[in-house]
Protein backbone atom coordinates (compact mmCIF):
# COMPACT_ATOMS: atom_id res chain seq x y z
CA UNK A 1 0.00 0.00 0.00
CA UNK A 2 1.49 3.31 -1.20
CA UNK A 3 1.33 5.60 2.23
CA UNK A 4 2.90 2.64 4.59
CA UNK A 5 5.74 4.34 4.08
CA UNK A 6 5.18 8.14 3.91
CA UNK A 7 5.21 8.59 7.48
CA UNK A 8 9.15 7.55 7.32
CA UNK A 9 9.28 9.75 4.54
CA UNK A 10 8.20 12.62 6.47
CA UNK A 11 10.58 11.97 9.72
CA UNK A 12 13.55 11.27 7.14
CA UNK A 13 12.86 15.24 5.93
CA UNK A 14 -32.93 15.86 -0.06
CA UNK A 15 -33.55 19.01 1.06
CA UNK A 16 -36.64 19.83 3.81
CA UNK A 17 -39.30 21.65 2.79
CA UNK A 18 -39.21 25.63 2.72
CA UNK A 19 -41.87 26.25 5.28
CA UNK A 20 -39.88 23.15 7.50
CA UNK A 21 -36.36 24.65 6.74
CA UNK A 22 -34.65 26.28 9.23
CA UNK A 23 -30.77 27.70 9.94
CA UNK A 24 -28.98 25.16 11.67
CA UNK A 25 -25.43 24.59 13.03
CA UNK A 26 -23.90 20.92 13.63
CA UNK A 27 -20.55 20.75 15.24
CA UNK A 28 -18.73 17.34 15.28
CA UNK A 29 -14.66 17.09 15.41
CA UNK A 30 -13.49 18.56 12.29
CA UNK A 31 -16.17 20.76 11.09
CA UNK A 32 -18.92 23.40 12.06
CA UNK A 33 -22.05 22.68 9.37
CA UNK A 34 -24.54 25.57 8.81
CA UNK A 35 -27.56 25.11 6.49
CA UNK A 36 -31.00 26.34 6.23
CA UNK A 37 -32.72 22.41 5.98
CA UNK A 38 -33.75 19.88 8.16
CA UNK A 39 -31.97 18.06 11.31
CA UNK A 40 -31.83 14.88 9.08
CA UNK A 41 -30.73 16.48 6.17
CA UNK A 42 -27.81 17.97 7.95
CA UNK A 43 -26.75 14.77 10.25
CA UNK A 44 -26.70 12.86 7.66
CA UNK A 45 -24.21 15.39 6.24
CA UNK A 46 -22.15 16.13 9.00
CA UNK A 47 -21.98 12.37 9.66
CA UNK A 48 -20.66 11.83 5.80
CA UNK A 49 -17.71 14.73 6.15
CA UNK A 50 -16.53 12.91 9.29
CA UNK A 51 -16.79 9.59 7.16
CA UNK A 52 -14.98 10.78 4.75
CA UNK A 53 -12.10 12.35 7.36
CA UNK A 54 -12.20 8.82 8.69
CA UNK A 55 -11.72 7.21 5.37
CA UNK A 56 -8.81 9.67 4.32
CA UNK A 57 -7.33 8.83 7.91
CA UNK A 58 -7.51 5.27 7.49
CA UNK A 59 -6.60 4.76 3.49
CA UNK A 60 -3.29 6.95 4.41
CA UNK A 61 -2.75 5.83 7.88
CA UNK A 62 -2.33 8.65 9.08
CA UNK A 63 -3.72 9.61 13.11
CA UNK A 64 -6.11 12.55 14.10
CA UNK A 65 -4.88 16.00 15.15
CA UNK A 66 -4.60 16.64 18.82
CA UNK A 67 -5.58 20.44 18.59
CA UNK A 68 -8.61 19.85 16.26
CA UNK A 69 -11.12 21.40 18.35
CA UNK A 70 -9.76 25.09 17.07
CA UNK A 71 -9.16 23.85 13.18
CA UNK A 72 -12.35 22.58 12.11
CA UNK A 73 -13.54 24.07 8.46
CA UNK A 74 -16.68 25.58 8.72
CA UNK A 75 -18.86 24.40 5.95
CA UNK A 76 -21.83 26.51 4.14
CA UNK A 77 -24.47 24.33 2.34
CA UNK A 78 -26.72 26.58 0.23
CA UNK A 79 -28.73 27.27 -2.56
CA UNK A 80 -26.75 26.29 -6.17
CA UNK A 81 -27.62 29.65 -6.83
CA UNK A 82 -25.71 31.20 -3.54
CA UNK A 83 -23.02 29.70 -4.24
CA UNK A 84 -22.77 31.53 -7.08
CA UNK A 85 -23.83 34.41 -5.43
CA UNK A 86 -21.28 34.48 -3.17
CA UNK A 87 -18.28 32.88 -5.14
CA UNK A 88 -18.43 36.02 -7.50
CA UNK A 89 -18.81 33.19 -10.24
CA UNK A 90 -21.49 31.57 -12.88
CA UNK A 91 -20.17 28.25 -12.79
CA UNK A 92 -19.47 26.87 -9.44
CA UNK A 93 -21.17 24.43 -7.24
CA UNK A 94 -18.48 25.21 -4.87
CA UNK A 95 -15.40 26.49 -2.97
CA UNK A 96 -12.96 26.68 -0.56
CA UNK A 97 -10.43 28.84 0.97
CA UNK A 98 -8.31 29.12 4.20
CA UNK A 99 -6.70 31.83 6.07
CA UNK A 100 -5.17 31.88 9.95
CA UNK A 101 -9.15 32.76 10.77
CA UNK A 102 -10.31 29.40 9.58
CA UNK A 103 -10.86 27.07 6.43
CA UNK A 104 -14.07 27.90 5.12
CA UNK A 105 -16.37 26.03 2.37
CA UNK A 106 -19.08 26.88 0.72
CA UNK A 107 -21.38 24.26 -0.96
CA UNK A 108 -24.42 23.43 -2.86
CA UNK A 109 -26.47 22.00 -0.29
CA UNK A 110 -28.37 19.23 -3.05
CA UNK A 111 -29.42 16.27 -1.29
CA UNK A 112 -26.22 14.40 -1.10
CA UNK A 113 -28.49 10.84 -2.28
CA UNK A 114 -26.39 10.48 -5.92
CA UNK A 115 -22.74 9.81 -6.30
CA UNK A 116 -22.73 12.42 -9.30
CA UNK A 117 -24.07 14.83 -7.14
CA UNK A 118 -21.70 17.65 -7.99
CA UNK A 119 -21.84 20.01 -4.61
CA UNK A 120 -20.99 16.92 -2.34
CA UNK A 121 -17.87 16.23 -5.06
CA UNK A 122 -16.48 19.24 -5.41
CA UNK A 123 -16.92 19.85 -1.20
CA UNK A 124 -15.41 16.22 -1.15
CA UNK A 125 -12.14 17.25 -3.66
CA UNK A 126 -11.53 20.86 -1.44
CA UNK A 127 -11.46 18.92 1.70
CA UNK A 128 -9.12 16.56 0.23
CA UNK A 129 -6.44 19.52 -0.58
CA UNK A 130 -7.37 20.99 3.20
CA UNK A 131 -6.88 17.41 4.34
CA UNK A 132 -3.38 17.13 2.76
CA UNK A 133 -2.14 20.34 3.63
CA UNK A 134 -2.52 20.16 6.72
CA UNK A 135 -1.40 16.30 7.49
CA UNK A 136 1.69 16.63 5.58
CA UNK A 137 4.52 19.02 6.00
CA UNK A 138 5.93 17.96 2.47
CA UNK A 139 5.95 19.04 -0.94
CA UNK A 140 3.19 17.57 -3.68
CA UNK A 141 3.74 18.21 -6.90
CA UNK A 142 0.24 20.15 -8.99
CA UNK A 143 -0.60 16.95 -10.91
CA UNK A 144 -0.78 14.53 -7.26
CA UNK A 145 -2.12 17.54 -5.45
CA UNK A 146 -5.71 17.80 -7.65
CA UNK A 147 -5.38 13.98 -8.60
CA UNK A 148 -5.43 13.11 -4.87
CA UNK A 149 -8.54 15.68 -4.75
CA UNK A 150 -10.62 14.36 -7.22
CA UNK A 151 -9.29 10.44 -5.93
CA UNK A 152 -11.10 11.51 -2.84
CA UNK A 153 -14.06 13.20 -4.38
CA UNK A 154 -15.48 10.00 -5.32
CA UNK A 155 -15.16 8.24 -1.76
CA UNK A 156 -18.78 6.18 -1.58
CA UNK A 157 -20.23 6.41 1.97
CA UNK A 158 -23.30 3.93 3.08
CA UNK A 159 -24.03 3.31 6.58
CA UNK A 160 -22.05 0.18 6.06
CA UNK A 161 -18.36 1.61 5.01
CA UNK A 162 -16.58 4.18 3.07
CA UNK A 163 -15.24 3.03 -0.25
CA UNK A 164 -12.12 4.84 -2.01
CA UNK A 165 -11.31 4.07 -5.56
CA UNK A 166 -14.25 4.61 -7.52
CA UNK A 167 -14.11 6.22 -11.26
CA UNK A 168 -13.91 9.90 -11.67
CA UNK A 169 -16.83 9.82 -13.73
CA UNK A 170 -17.19 13.66 -14.30
CA UNK A 171 -13.25 13.54 -15.33
CA UNK A 172 -14.48 10.89 -17.79
CA UNK A 173 -14.72 13.40 -20.97
CA UNK A 174 -11.66 14.48 -20.08
CA UNK A 175 -9.95 11.35 -19.72
CA UNK A 176 -11.50 10.26 -22.68
CA UNK A 177 -11.74 13.05 -24.84
CA UNK A 178 -9.16 15.50 -24.24
CA UNK A 179 -6.10 16.49 -24.41
CA UNK A 180 -3.57 13.95 -24.48
CA UNK A 181 -1.07 14.44 -21.77
CA UNK A 182 1.67 12.39 -21.63
CA UNK A 183 3.37 11.55 -17.79
CA UNK A 184 6.31 13.91 -18.81
CA UNK A 185 4.12 16.73 -19.00
CA UNK A 186 2.21 16.19 -16.28
CA UNK A 187 5.25 15.99 -13.87
CA UNK A 188 6.57 19.37 -15.79
CA UNK A 189 6.08 21.72 -13.16
CA UNK A 190 5.55 24.90 -16.10
CA UNK A 191 1.72 24.81 -16.74
CA UNK A 192 0.85 25.71 -20.23
CA UNK A 193 -1.27 28.40 -20.94
CA UNK A 194 -4.13 26.90 -22.89
CA UNK A 195 -3.99 23.36 -21.33
CA UNK A 196 -7.29 21.32 -21.04
CA UNK A 197 -7.58 21.45 -17.00
CA UNK A 198 -10.46 18.76 -17.04
CA UNK A 199 -7.31 16.48 -18.88
CA UNK A 200 -4.82 17.44 -16.90
CA UNK A 201 -7.62 16.97 -13.61
CA UNK A 202 -8.46 13.76 -14.83
CA UNK A 203 -5.17 12.76 -16.02
CA UNK A 204 -3.91 13.25 -12.13
CA UNK A 205 -6.80 10.92 -10.94
CA UNK A 206 -5.71 8.14 -12.97
CA UNK A 207 -1.85 8.63 -12.06
CA UNK A 208 -2.85 8.66 -8.29
CA UNK A 209 -5.10 6.09 -8.29
CA UNK A 210 -2.67 3.38 -10.10
CA UNK A 211 -0.27 5.05 -8.20
CA UNK A 212 -2.27 3.79 -5.13
CA UNK A 213 -2.81 0.43 -6.03
CA UNK A 214 0.07 -0.71 -8.08
CA UNK A 215 2.18 -2.12 -4.99
CA UNK A 216 5.82 -1.16 -7.16
CA UNK A 217 4.43 1.92 -8.64
CA UNK A 218 4.06 3.23 -4.64
CA UNK A 219 7.15 2.27 -3.57
CA UNK A 220 8.33 4.36 -6.64
CA UNK A 221 5.90 6.91 -6.09
CA UNK A 222 7.35 7.39 -2.29
CA UNK A 223 10.89 7.72 -3.81
CA UNK A 224 10.10 10.50 -6.49
CA UNK A 225 8.55 12.42 -3.25
CA UNK A 226 11.36 12.14 -1.68
CA UNK A 227 13.75 13.17 -4.43
CA UNK A 228 10.92 16.09 -4.99
CA UNK A 229 11.75 17.10 -1.50
CA UNK A 230 15.47 17.35 -1.56
CA UNK A 231 15.44 19.69 -4.47
CA UNK A 232 15.36 17.24 -7.69
CA UNK A 233 13.56 18.90 -10.26
CA UNK A 234 9.87 17.21 -10.86
CA UNK A 235 10.45 15.83 -14.49
CA UNK A 236 14.43 14.43 -12.96
CA UNK A 237 12.81 13.11 -9.82
CA UNK A 238 10.19 11.02 -11.94
CA UNK A 239 12.75 9.75 -14.35
CA UNK A 240 15.45 8.81 -11.82
CA UNK A 241 12.42 6.86 -9.67
CA UNK A 242 9.92 5.65 -12.43
CA UNK A 243 12.39 5.01 -15.21
CA UNK A 244 11.22 5.30 -18.74
CA UNK A 245 8.19 7.66 -18.78
CA UNK A 246 6.80 6.48 -22.01
CA UNK A 247 6.72 3.08 -21.06
CA UNK A 248 4.85 5.03 -17.54
CA UNK A 249 2.57 6.15 -20.44
CA UNK A 250 1.56 2.91 -22.20
CA UNK A 251 1.41 1.47 -18.40
CA UNK A 252 -1.28 4.17 -17.70
CA UNK A 253 -3.12 3.90 -20.86
CA UNK A 254 -3.46 0.08 -20.29
CA UNK A 255 -4.73 0.72 -16.38
CA UNK A 256 -7.25 3.09 -17.70
CA UNK A 257 -8.36 0.90 -20.63
CA UNK A 258 -9.08 -1.93 -17.99
CA UNK A 259 -12.63 -3.71 -17.24
CA UNK A 260 -12.43 -3.07 -13.65
CA UNK A 261 -10.16 -0.76 -11.28
CA UNK A 262 -9.72 -1.54 -7.94
CA UNK A 263 -11.02 -0.24 -4.87
CA UNK A 264 -10.73 -0.34 -0.78
CA UNK A 265 -13.69 -0.63 1.05
CA UNK A 266 -13.31 0.22 4.62
CA UNK A 267 -16.09 -0.67 7.14
CA UNK A 268 -17.37 0.72 10.43
CA UNK A 269 -17.47 -2.10 11.97
CA UNK A 270 -15.98 -1.41 15.46
CA UNK A 271 -15.93 2.21 15.16
CA UNK A 272 -18.16 5.27 16.79
CA UNK A 273 -20.63 7.05 14.86
CA UNK A 274 -19.70 10.51 14.74
CA UNK A 275 -20.86 12.44 17.50
CA UNK A 276 -22.56 15.21 15.94
CA UNK A 277 -24.28 18.25 18.10
CA UNK A 278 -26.69 20.33 16.45
CA UNK A 279 -28.69 23.78 17.61
CA UNK A 280 -30.89 25.97 16.34
CA UNK A 281 -29.55 29.41 15.59
CA UNK A 282 -30.46 32.29 17.51
CA UNK A 283 -32.74 34.36 15.91
CA UNK A 284 -29.81 37.47 15.73
CA UNK A 285 -28.08 34.94 14.30
CA UNK A 286 -30.28 33.39 11.39
CA UNK A 287 -30.80 37.23 10.44
CA UNK A 288 -27.44 38.25 9.91
CA UNK A 289 -26.02 34.79 8.60
CA UNK A 290 -26.27 35.97 5.05
CA UNK A 291 -24.27 39.06 6.21
CA UNK A 292 -21.78 36.80 7.69
CA UNK A 293 -21.01 34.67 4.72
CA UNK A 294 -20.27 37.33 2.29
CA UNK A 295 -18.17 38.98 5.14
CA UNK A 296 -16.20 36.08 5.60
CA UNK A 297 -15.98 35.71 1.73
CA UNK A 298 -14.18 38.65 1.85
CA UNK A 299 -14.84 42.42 1.27
CA UNK A 300 -13.05 45.88 0.44
CA UNK A 301 -13.47 48.69 1.99
CA UNK A 302 -16.02 49.65 -0.32
CA UNK A 303 -18.24 46.77 -0.27
CA UNK A 304 -17.82 46.41 3.51
CA UNK A 305 -19.35 49.24 4.07
CA UNK A 306 -22.65 48.77 2.22
CA UNK A 307 -22.51 45.16 4.16
CA UNK A 308 -21.86 46.93 7.72
CA UNK A 309 -24.72 48.97 6.71
CA UNK A 310 -27.43 46.57 6.57
CA UNK A 311 -25.60 44.36 9.65
CA UNK A 312 -26.25 47.43 12.00
CA UNK A 313 -29.81 47.60 12.36
CA UNK A 314 -29.77 43.69 13.16
CA UNK A 315 -26.82 44.14 15.28
CA UNK A 316 -28.90 46.98 17.03
CA UNK A 317 -32.23 44.90 17.36
CA UNK A 318 -29.63 41.78 19.17
CA UNK A 319 -27.31 43.69 21.10
CA UNK A 320 -27.21 41.16 23.92
CA UNK A 321 -26.15 38.08 21.21
CA UNK A 322 -22.27 37.70 21.54
CA UNK A 323 -22.48 35.78 18.29
CA UNK A 324 -24.14 38.91 16.66
CA UNK A 325 -21.65 41.14 18.39
CA UNK A 326 -18.98 39.56 17.35
CA UNK A 327 -19.69 39.04 13.95
CA UNK A 328 -20.58 42.41 13.81
CA UNK A 329 -17.16 43.91 15.03
CA UNK A 330 -15.34 42.54 11.82
CA UNK A 331 -17.89 43.72 9.77
CA UNK A 332 -17.54 47.22 11.25
CA UNK A 333 -13.63 46.96 11.34
CA UNK A 334 -13.55 45.84 7.55
CA UNK A 335 -15.97 48.92 7.21
CA UNK A 336 -13.67 51.32 8.84
CA UNK A 337 -15.88 52.13 11.48
CA UNK A 338 -13.23 51.44 14.57
CA UNK A 339 -15.65 53.19 17.31
CA UNK A 340 -18.68 50.59 16.26
CA UNK A 341 -16.25 47.66 15.85
CA UNK A 342 -15.03 48.22 19.65
CA UNK A 343 -18.64 48.83 20.95
CA UNK A 344 -19.93 45.71 19.18
CA UNK A 345 -16.60 43.93 20.81
CA UNK A 346 -17.18 45.32 24.43
CA UNK A 347 -20.78 44.15 24.02
CA UNK A 348 -19.74 40.69 22.80
CA UNK A 349 -16.89 40.46 25.15
CA UNK A 350 -19.54 41.86 28.35
CA UNK A 351 -21.40 38.58 27.98
CA UNK A 352 -18.78 36.03 26.23
CA UNK A 353 -15.42 37.13 28.04
CA UNK A 354 -13.81 34.44 25.99
CA UNK A 355 -15.17 35.14 22.85
CA UNK A 356 -11.75 35.06 20.19
CA UNK A 357 -13.36 36.77 17.75
CA UNK A 358 -14.09 40.13 19.91
CA UNK A 359 -11.09 40.11 21.75
CA UNK A 360 -9.06 40.31 18.48
CA UNK A 361 -10.83 42.98 16.99
CA UNK A 362 -10.76 44.71 20.21
CA UNK A 363 -6.98 44.78 19.58
CA UNK A 364 -7.15 44.98 16.27
CA UNK A 365 -8.80 48.03 16.35
CA UNK A 366 -6.52 49.54 18.48
CA UNK A 367 -3.35 48.43 16.82
CA UNK A 368 -4.62 49.76 13.39
CA UNK A 369 -5.17 53.51 15.24
CA UNK A 370 -2.15 53.42 16.54
CA UNK A 371 -0.66 52.74 13.11
CA UNK A 372 -2.51 55.29 12.00
CA UNK A 373 -1.43 57.88 13.89
CA UNK A 374 1.72 56.58 13.76
CA UNK A 375 2.60 56.19 17.56
CA UNK A 376 6.37 55.10 19.27
CA UNK A 377 4.46 55.25 22.46
CA UNK A 378 5.69 51.50 23.46
CA UNK A 379 3.40 51.66 26.68
CA UNK A 380 0.21 52.31 24.35
CA UNK A 381 1.43 49.52 21.96
CA UNK A 382 1.67 47.03 24.82
CA UNK A 383 -1.91 47.84 26.04
CA UNK A 384 -3.13 47.25 22.22
CA UNK A 385 -1.63 44.09 22.60
CA UNK A 386 -3.45 42.78 25.76
CA UNK A 387 -6.43 41.89 23.98
CA UNK A 388 -4.73 39.84 21.61
CA UNK A 389 -2.85 38.13 24.90
CA UNK A 390 -6.41 37.25 26.24
CA UNK A 391 -7.57 35.86 22.73
CA UNK A 392 -4.63 33.51 22.81
CA UNK A 393 -5.35 32.58 26.70
CA UNK A 394 -8.94 32.07 25.56
CA UNK A 395 -7.97 29.44 23.11
CA UNK A 396 -4.01 28.38 23.02
CA UNK A 397 -4.66 26.15 19.84
CA UNK A 398 -6.40 29.30 17.44
CA UNK A 399 -3.80 30.46 15.71
CA UNK A 400 -5.24 33.65 14.80
CA UNK A 401 -4.29 35.76 17.99
CA UNK A 402 -0.58 34.03 17.57
CA UNK A 403 -0.47 35.51 13.93
CA UNK A 404 -1.36 38.97 15.08
CA UNK A 405 0.45 38.94 18.27
CA UNK A 406 3.58 38.57 15.89
CA UNK A 407 1.73 41.07 13.54
CA UNK A 408 1.95 44.06 15.77
CA UNK A 409 5.28 44.72 15.75
CA UNK A 410 5.52 44.74 12.06
CA UNK A 411 2.68 47.15 12.50
CA UNK A 412 4.76 49.22 15.58
CA UNK A 413 8.21 48.96 12.81
CA UNK A 414 10.61 47.12 15.22
CA UNK A 415 11.53 43.53 15.33
CA UNK A 416 9.13 40.72 17.05
CA UNK A 417 10.02 39.37 20.06
CA UNK A 418 11.13 35.82 20.36
CA UNK A 419 8.16 34.91 22.16
CA UNK A 420 6.20 36.67 18.81
CA UNK A 421 8.65 35.03 16.62
CA UNK A 422 7.86 31.55 18.31
CA UNK A 423 3.91 32.49 17.96
CA UNK A 424 4.67 32.99 14.55
CA UNK A 425 5.80 29.38 13.53
CA UNK A 426 3.31 28.12 16.11
CA UNK A 427 0.51 29.75 14.56
CA UNK A 428 1.89 28.03 10.85
CA UNK A 429 1.58 24.84 12.84
CA UNK A 430 -1.84 25.24 14.00
CA UNK A 431 -2.94 26.48 10.13
CA UNK A 432 -0.98 25.43 7.38
CA UNK A 433 -3.20 25.56 4.81
CA UNK A 434 -2.92 29.51 5.37
CA UNK A 435 -0.06 30.69 2.59
CA UNK A 436 0.49 33.57 4.24
CA UNK A 437 1.40 32.65 7.61
CA UNK A 438 3.15 30.12 5.90
CA UNK A 439 5.34 32.34 3.95
CA UNK A 440 6.16 34.74 6.48
CA UNK A 441 7.17 31.55 8.56
CA UNK A 442 9.60 30.89 5.93
CA UNK A 443 11.21 34.24 6.24
CA UNK A 444 11.21 33.94 9.91
CA UNK A 445 13.09 30.87 9.60
CA UNK A 446 16.16 32.67 6.29
CA UNK A 447 16.43 35.18 9.02
CA UNK A 448 17.47 33.25 11.63
CA UNK A 449 19.54 31.24 9.54
CA UNK A 450 17.44 27.67 9.35
CA UNK A 451 17.64 27.49 5.70
CA UNK A 452 16.86 23.82 5.68
CA UNK A 453 13.30 24.67 7.34
CA UNK A 454 12.73 28.20 5.30
CA UNK A 455 12.99 25.15 2.32
CA UNK A 456 10.89 22.94 3.79
CA UNK A 457 8.21 25.86 4.46
CA UNK A 458 9.11 26.94 1.30
CA UNK A 459 8.12 23.70 -1.35
CA UNK A 460 4.62 23.16 -0.55
CA UNK A 461 4.49 27.24 -2.15
CA UNK A 462 6.46 26.96 -4.87
CA UNK A 463 4.26 23.53 -5.84
CA UNK A 464 0.99 24.95 -5.46
CA UNK A 465 -1.22 24.06 -8.26
CA UNK A 466 -2.89 27.43 -7.91
CA UNK A 467 0.04 29.72 -8.05
CA UNK A 468 2.10 30.36 -11.31
CA UNK A 469 5.73 28.76 -11.87
CA UNK A 470 7.55 32.13 -11.07
CA UNK A 471 5.60 32.72 -7.81
CA UNK A 472 7.50 34.52 -4.56
CA UNK A 473 8.05 31.38 -2.78
CA UNK A 474 9.65 29.64 -5.90
CA UNK A 475 11.84 33.05 -6.67
CA UNK A 476 13.16 32.34 -2.67
CA UNK A 477 13.38 28.91 -2.90
CA UNK A 478 15.69 29.18 -5.96
CA UNK A 479 17.60 31.75 -4.03
CA UNK A 480 18.02 29.44 -1.50
CA UNK A 481 18.92 26.07 -3.35
CA UNK A 482 21.45 29.20 -5.26
CA UNK A 483 23.31 29.43 -1.97
CA UNK A 484 22.01 32.85 -0.83
CA UNK A 485 21.27 34.06 1.88
CA UNK A 486 19.37 36.45 4.48
CA UNK A 487 18.39 39.27 2.99
CA UNK A 488 19.33 38.38 -0.49
CA UNK A 489 17.64 35.53 -0.76
CA UNK A 490 14.14 37.29 0.73
CA UNK A 491 14.79 39.75 -1.95
CA UNK A 492 14.34 37.38 -4.71
CA UNK A 493 10.70 37.28 -3.22
CA UNK A 494 9.73 40.91 -3.77
CA UNK A 495 6.06 40.09 -2.47
CA UNK A 496 3.69 37.66 -0.64
CA UNK A 497 2.78 33.84 -1.54
CA UNK A 498 0.20 33.35 -3.96
CA UNK A 499 -3.11 31.13 -4.79
CA UNK A 500 -4.89 31.05 -1.20
CA UNK A 501 -8.06 29.98 -2.93
CA UNK A 502 -9.78 28.03 -5.43
CA UNK A 503 -13.01 27.28 -7.15
CA UNK A 504 -12.98 23.83 -7.57
CA UNK A 505 -16.55 24.16 -9.83
CA UNK A 506 -14.92 26.64 -12.41
CA UNK A 507 -12.40 23.93 -13.71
Amino acid sequence: MIWRGLLALLCGLAVAPAAQAEWLEAKSRHFTLYSNTSEKVLRRQSEALERLDWGLRRFLKVADEPEIESRKVTVFLVDDADVKRLCWCTNAAGFYFSRVSGSTAYSAKGGWTEYNDWGRIVLFHEYAHHFLLGTYDIAFPAWYSEGFAEFASTMRITEENATIGYAAQHRAYGLMQGERLSARQMFDPVRKSGMDMDAFYGRGWLMTHYFSFDGERSAQFLSYLKALNQGTGSVAAAEQTFGDLKLLDRKLSGYLNQRRMLGLTMPFAGTQTPPIVIRRLSEGEADMIDLRMQSLRGVDRESGRKLYAKAAPIGTRHADDPVVQGWLAEMAFDAGEDDAALAAAQKAVARDPKSVQALLYQGRVKLRQLGQAKSTDPKAWNAARASIVKANRADPDDAEPLWWFWQSFILQGIEPTPSAIKGLHRAQELAPQDNYVRFAAAMARIGAGEIPAAQQLLRPLAYNPHAGVDNPSSRVLAALEAGLKGEEAIAAGAGAANGEEESAGEK
